[in-house]
């Protein structure tokens, strides 16, 4: 990643391929068992900006980055989910009543402490684990691509 990269962007693209590490690795075993482990070597080495991806390194990488890989999912996917849910609060809710709500009696307040706040959940809760998900998947894919082969 280049210094010159936002933090919000560099926290997004870390995400993101936090994300997809799962979705990849599962194309990749399914790829490399059909006989075509160049092109799931092109998918994980654009995945992880790398080469030296060989069939073995990619069975290994899926069975050892699985559990790591299964936690970077649900959590991204966790927050995915709710940041639409949260940030679209008055479509998602609009025929309910909103004056009880947090941040009532308006809707503008209700959709601003929602956005608001899991906007601060974001940034202060999920920024600090998935940054360190996505440090041991990047720490296994350098490990498997220097040692094994």
């Amino acid at each position: 990643m280049s210094p010159s990269m936002t933090p919000i962007r560099r926290t997004l693209r870390t995400a993101a391929r936090a994300f997809l590490a799962l979705p990849a690795g599962l194309a990749a075993v399914v790829l490399t068992l059909t006989g075509q482990p160049g092109r799931a070597a092109r998918l994980r080495a654009r995945l992880t900006g790398g080469d030296g991806w060989t069939g073995r390194r990619l069975l290994a990488r899926a069975v050892l980055g699985l559990p790591l890989d299964v936690v970077a999912f649900v959590l991204v996917g966790y927050a995915l989910f709710n940041s639409v849910r949260n940030f679209g609060y008055p479509i998602w809710y609009l025929d309910t009543d909103y004056h009880q709500a947090w941040g009532g009696p308006t809707m503008a307040g209700v959709w601003a402490v929602h956005g608001l706040g899991w906007l601060l959940c974001l940034a202060v809760l999920l920024h600090w684990p998935v940054r360190r998900l996505a440090g041991g998947q990047r720490a296994l894919d350098r490990r498997l691509t220097s040692h094994l082969g």
